[in-house]
């Protein structure tokens, strides 16, 4: 795999620009990403970082409606997009690799230029509460909201990304202008390019828009606090044609350094259709249709999940043989076998993903945000190999202890006692 080289510099009023050339690219990349997303919001204003990337798109002083701004990148044939999560919030726009400078020139009036307009902003919360109740409508994606809320109770990392629709009725204009000059500032922000691209050029044109701006400080979250002492469980009744389960626990923060061990942990439970998660539960069973297990990180927290949808009265059964499961592989851990194939699979899926020049920049980028250094691909795969059998079994009794243990479930379920035979 070749090696991707990358340069960092971080100018005096503390602005990051992060570049990764790629000289064969067709195409450039360039992101623009701060550090804020939904859990550095009070309740009060939970939904705003998101309704503020959807406002970045409103009109600009140099594309003054949302229509100019697409205008100026369908001309070039670009795409753009954006996106918020927990602890970021990201907008970037992909183009042919002559365009850099239309690229920039949108990206940076969209940031430091919005127009904020008063009836976009209220015509926006209806487009909003829409995507919320879509989500609502989507089971699949509902429990999730379900899990995390029960995984941190009354935290900002527990409430929704977008927000609620009482709450988004109620965010003003003011609101959005204050919490965009708490978080949107130069020290908090990472401008990311990818691809084929000059660099002189591009230095030219931070300094011309971005090195002026002054250096100040910015807002932070409240860190969770894990307090679980016993399990807990969550449903939400109601009339669905498959039901969908989440099973997880507490995992390791972002700097964590058994996280290598517990990719692999996840990989041999439930990644992939020869885990022992899928096998069990969809090919010798016939329970479900999708299983998977997944890894999440924070700065101060993570996540170890398994997801799955099922057949409506399967579900006490599929629970049963994931607990099982859970219990198994602490106990007798795995395979030489099971270890080598998984991390074979994590380095596969890894290689395939870096075939684009999009998540080449990413994989640089999520780095530089929230680690102390970036690592390699090379130096991410020999932390997968340098794995034991020995480890697995151990982060397994670290992460699978039933008091720790969240169950979130949708299905016409009137029953619960059902359910919590299986957990208490």
């Amino acid at each position: 795999m070749p090696k991707h080289k990358y340069t960092k510099q971080v100018f005096p009023n503390g602005l990051t620009l992060l570049t990764v050339p790629i000289e064969n690219s067709p195409s450039v990349t360039m992101s623009v990403f701060f550090k804020v997303g939904s859990r550095y919001e009070s309740k009060k204003i939970n939904g705003i970082s998101h309704f503020l990337e959807h406002l970045h798109f409103k009109g600009s002083k140099n594309y003054p409606s949302a229509k100019k701004l697409s205008e100026a990148v369908d001309s070039i044939g670009g795409e753009f997009n954006a996106n918020t999560g927990k602890e970021h919030t990201q907008y970037y726009i992909r183009a042919a690799s002559n365009h850099l400078p239309l690229v920039f020139n949108v990206l940076t009036d969209m940031m430091q230029n919005p127009l904020f307009n008063e009836l976009e902003i209220e015509r926006e919360k209806g487009v909003i509460i829409e995507e919320i109740n879509m989500y609502k409508d989507t089971p699949q994606i509902h429990v999730e909201s379900l899990f995390e809320q029960k995984l941190w109770p009354n935290t900002s990392l527990g409430r929704d990304i977008a927000g609620t629709a009482e709450v988004i009725r109620t965010i003003t204009r003011k609101d959005i202008i204050n919490y965009k000059k708490n978080f949107y500032q130069p020290a908090n922000t990472i401008i990311a390019v990818g691809g084929k691209f000059n660099q002189a050029e591009l230095l030219s044109l931070l300094k011309k828009f971005w090195l002026n701006l002054p250096k100040k400080s910015f807002g932070s979250f409240e860190p969770v606090k894990v307090l679980q002492t016993a399990p807990r469980l969550s449903i939400e009744n109601r009339k669905t044609e498959q039901a969908h389960m989440i099973v997880g626990f507490p995992g390791f923060s972002i700097k964590d350094k058994q996280n290598p061990i517990l990719k692999v942990l996840s990989v041999i439970l439930g990644g992939g259709m020869s885990s022992r998660l899928f096998l069990r539960i969809r090919e010798r069973n016939g329970l479900a249709y999708y299983i998977h297990t997944s890894v999440s990180q924070y700065l101060d927290t993570g996540v170890f999940a398994i997801q799955t949808g099922l057949k409506i009265d399967s579900a006490p059964k599929a629970l049963e043989m994931i607990l099982e499961e859970l219990e198994k592989i602490k106990k007798l851990g795995v395979t030489k076998q099971e270890l080598n194939k998984a991390k074979e699979y994590i380095k596969g899926k890894t290689a395939l993903s870096m075939e684009d020049s999009h998540e080449q920049l990413d994989w640089h980028l999520g780095q530089e945000a929230f680690l102390p250094k970036i690592k390699s691909v090379e130096q991410f795969n020999k932390e997968i190999d340098l794995v034991t059998l020995e480890q697995v079994q151990r982060v397994a009794k670290k992460i699978i202890q039933k008091n720790r243990l969240n169950v979130a479930l949708i299905g016409p379920f009137q029953n619960k006692e059902i359910f919590e035979k299986l957990l208490f």
